[in-house]
């Protein structure tokens, strides 16, 4: 019996997310595992924090780039029809 394909892959090579929560370390992280990945553009379209709004400064490779920060899912999802997931950073507290 052959093996079926899914109709959608989840995460793949351009998957983009919205990150929920202003977790810095675990933003550039995701960017670095993309860089040496060799993926053309960054993975995270964007950050989600309640608190605050404006961009977070971090780095593609050697070079610095601006991530945009919203304060609602709602702005954020509407300004980045390209993104297909949800990381969500948010704290229990």
């Amino acid at each position: 019996m052959a093996k079926q394909r899914p109709d959608y892959v989840l995460f793949d090579r351009n998957t983009t997310a919205v990150v929920y929560g202003y977790q810095q370390a675990a933003v550039q992280r995701m960017l670095d595992f993309d860089f040496i990945c060799r993926r053309s553009t960054p993975s995270v379209a964007c950050i989600v924090d309640p608190t605050q709004d404006g961009y977070h400064k971090c780095f593609w490779g050697t070079a610095e780039i601006l991530i945009p920060i919203y304060r609602s899912i709602a702005e954020a999802v509407q300004r980045h029809t390209e993104a297909d997931v949800m990381v969500n950073f948010a704290s229990f507290r």
